[in-house]
């Protein structure tokens, strides 16, 4: 393009407002207006309708009218250059050419605040205390419409590495770190954690914007007119270091920065790189008041180390239920009293002595849930042995890189011995700790309380899980020479396959219960495990059973808690059989079985006194069948006759007619009995009917339950309500808890 330019021949630039300006934004709403003016005075000048007018915006895009009209995509400098050419385009009349600024409506930053940072004094000193949670740092970031919302990184000068930097180890959380971390709710348990975090990646929601009387204003996504601007989000940061190498004279410095380098825009041919002059790092410095100024409160038991910090929940406590015989593993901590943990502080080892065990820490177990009035428990019901050896590699002395006796790892281990019931118990420790810079020393105290439980205290066993293999084939030893060889029958047989008194676990019974629960192990809905179910519903294409597959492989005694303990409470346990009309006897005279509900035979019919509501038995001689006779019905007891006790609720069996028909009269009873027409009571009771006493009682028997309550090896009763079966601690928990400890190496 020629760089002809003529004086004649230029344009005026307008903005969204009409404001004669060459500055305006990259919005869809805040195009600029560029007008031709060519004037016809000039003699210079040829026609208008013989000319034409290109526009060159300076982005790689044309416009072809007098009065032409563009928006801008990207921010920047933009040289727009006007030409004029004759109407057969062969020649340039006249070119003008001027500069536009094109600006971000929201601009790409980002900006840090904390309580007292407003105040304008020293606003970058977190007054970090060693150990600690800083104040809460906000983080606002704000990126334009054309570009990803990008995470925020950090660096800091510290003396220590950062936490996701330390080698792998699960007792990291012991090692001294510096990290910066999220505040999340748990919403289950309705309590927060502190979660350390790599980056700040803040979620982002979209900014939209309109015009309204030729200003820029902020609207919802719905308004019409509305356009989408940026993105913003905002995240509430804590940082936590621990004590400085000489920590009066030397801060800590933080920054915080995008990556300016992937900082990406996406154009018509595609996403690209934007290197934008932005400044994209903040730079905080602090001082950091050391754990000399801190004062030791407490020992805090956890299982892992980890422990609660400041107001977060405790996760990892010591689980109150124990078993006998499965070792308790500990980690004890010292704290401050801001609940902190305080890792410059080492156990002096001249109290040592604990349990035997040459140690830094001295522990008592006691009996009793309230310290105050629990009583010691004698040595020899339980051992404490060190496992400080897989402490090795942690490292909480900076300046000395060796392993002070800070930290404490314990087994707790039950005897058999301790008790046949749960026992309470409360495991105690007590140290003297010593600052490792201040050389200061104090005491500290700790307890936790436990609940011991002989193992497989609570146990279920479904039906089919009785069975004797051992037994079923020492029945099959029909040879004589096979009677006495108890080492292949009882040691072999008996020890692979198991006996009626074996766990559920063992080969025998587990396939006895496949085979004859097959049915409902597999097809049953209401009753089959986890993974059944899933192939249930794919089976008839269910899309509304969502389940990943994956989440149903665990350890064989994990799974059969989760296919039985995830079943309806009421198909769980089964239900009370309501039948109260077992009155034949079928030859037994204890009647514990057959003939519950037959009671005591009245021998003197003539002279008994039926009461209205308690009903009868009759038992018919000739067919060998027993009726229920519902003494509500006579209406002669309705008729104002009474029986010898000169009760209106009462009459005599002597009364009995035969009428089966209201229409008969007032000696309608009602009792479906076979007699001649005409009889009297002692030939029905000669020859006919023997007459008996109800025993109101149901048969009890439990029916379509999962659970066999009959043997003697399912350890909780029916009548156990699902409040004492679900929630923590409970019967469930146990359970669980037990097979965890006792089946994996969790620890």
């Amino acid at each position: 393009m020629s760089n002809i330019k003529t004086d004649y021949a230029t344009f005026d630039v307008f903005d969204y407002k009409n404001d004669q300006v060459t500055t305006t934004y990259n919005l869809p709403i805040t195009p600029l207006t560029f007008k031709a003016r060519i004037p016809n005075t000039d003699e210079r000048a040829p026609p208008l309708n013989e000319s034409k007018v290109t526009f060159d915006f300076g982005d790689g895009t044309f416009a072809y009218n007098l009065t032409s009209s563009h928006v801008f995509e990207y921010p920047g400098q933009y040289t727009v250059r006007m030409v004029l050419r004759d109407c057969n385009n062969n020649a340039i009349l006249a070119s003008y050419s001027d500069d536009v600024i094109i600006q971000d409506y929201i601009t790409n930053t980002f900006t840090t605040t904390w309580s007292g940072s407003e105040l304008g004094v020293n606003p970058a000193n977190l007054n970090l205390q060693a150990g600690e949670f800083s104040k809460p740092i906000t983080i606002n970031s704000q990126t334009p419409f054309y570009q990803d919302f990008q995470d925020i990184f950090f660096s800091v000068s510290a003396s220590w590495d950062n936490y996701f930097n330390l080698d792998n180890n699960k007792f990291n959380d012991l090692k001294t770190y510096w990290s910066f971390y999220n505040k999340e709710y748990i919403n289950t348990l309705s309590a927060y954690e502190y979660v350390p975090i790599q980056k700040i990646s803040l979620s982002s929601s979209n900014i939209y914007a309109q015009l309204s009387g030729g200003s820029i204003v902020t609207c919802l996504s719905s308004s019409l007119s509305s356009v989408l601007v940026g993105s913003s989000g905002l995240d509430v940061i804590y940082f936590k270091t621990p004590d400085q190498l000489n920590w009066s004279t030397n801060p800590v410095t933080i920054s915080f920065f995008k990556d300016r380098d992937n900082i990406f825009s996406n154009s018509i041919t595609g996403y690209k790189n934007n290197n934008y002059t932005n400044n994209f790092t903040v730079t905080l410095s602090s001082l950091v008041v050391g754990t000399s100024a801190q004062t030791l409160n407490e020992i805090v038991f956890s299982s892992n180390g980890i422990t609660a910090e400041s107001d977060e929940i405790s996760s990892f406590d010591v689980s109150p239920v124990q078993y006998k015989g499965l070792g308790v593993p500990f980690i004890i901590t010292p704290k401050n009293t801001n609940n902190y943990t305080m890792k410059a502080m080492k156990a002096l080892s001249a109290n040592a002595v604990s349990h035997g065990v040459s140690a830094h820490v001295q522990f008592s177990l006691l009996s009793g849930t309230v310290l105050s009035a629990a009583t010691p428990v004698d040595a020899s019901y339980y051992t404490i042995s060190s496992l400080n050896n897989s402490l090795s590699d942690i490292n909480t002395d900076y300046q000395l890189q060796t392993l002070p006796s800070f930290w404490y790892r314990g087994l707790l281990t039950f005897n058999d011995t301790i008790s046949t019931a749960p026992a309470a118990l409360i495991l105690s420790a007590h140290c003297i700790y010593e600052n490792i810079y201040t050389k200061l020393t104090a005491y500290s105290t700790g307890s936790t309380p436990l609940t011991c439980y002989p193992k497989n205290y609570y146990d279920f066993y479904k039906h089919n899980e009785n069975f004797d293999f051992e037994q079923t084939i020492k029945d099959l030893r029909f040879q004589e020479v096979l009677i006495d060889k108890d080492i292949f029958f009882t040691d072999f047989i008996g020890t692979i396959f198991g006996d009626v008194s074996s766990s559920h676990d063992v080969l025998g019974k587990k396939l006895y219960e496949k085979i004859f629960n097959f049915t409902q192990n597999t097809a049953d809905i209401d009753l089959c495990g986890i993974n059944e179910l899933l192939g249930l519903s794919k089976l008839v294409d269910e899309s509304g059973i969502v389940f990943d597959r994956t989440l149903a492989q665990q350890p064989t005694a994990v799974k059969r808690f989760l296919d039985v303990l995830s079943i309806n409470y009421n198909k769980f346990r089964g239900t009370k059989n309501k039948f109260n009309e077992n009155f034949d006897p079928q030859g037994h005279t204890t009647k514990e079985i057959y003939g519950k509900n037959l009671g005591l035979k009245i021998e003197n019919p003539l002279a008994y006194e039926v009461t209205a509501g308690t009903d009868l038995v009759a038992y018919e001689r000739f067919s060998d069948t027993y009726t229920r006779l519902n003494t509500y019905q006579p209406l002669c007891a309705l008729s104002g006759a009474f029986g010898y006790s000169g009760n209106t609720n009462t009459y005599m069996l002597s009364w009995f007619r035969t009428e089966t028909d209201s229409t008969k009269g007032a000696n309608y009873w009602g009792w479906n009995l076979v007699l001649p027409t005409t009889f009297a009571l002692s030939t029905v009771t000669d020859k006919f009917y023997d007459f008996y006493t109800l025993s109101a009682v149901y048969d009890d028997t439990i029916l379509n339950g999962m659970i066999d309550y009959t043997t003697g090896k399912t350890t909780v009763d029916y009548t156990t309500p699902l409040s004492a079966l679900e929630g923590d601690e409970n019967i469930f928990d146990i359970l669980i808890r037990n097979s965890l400890f006792s089946s994996l190496s969790l620890f």
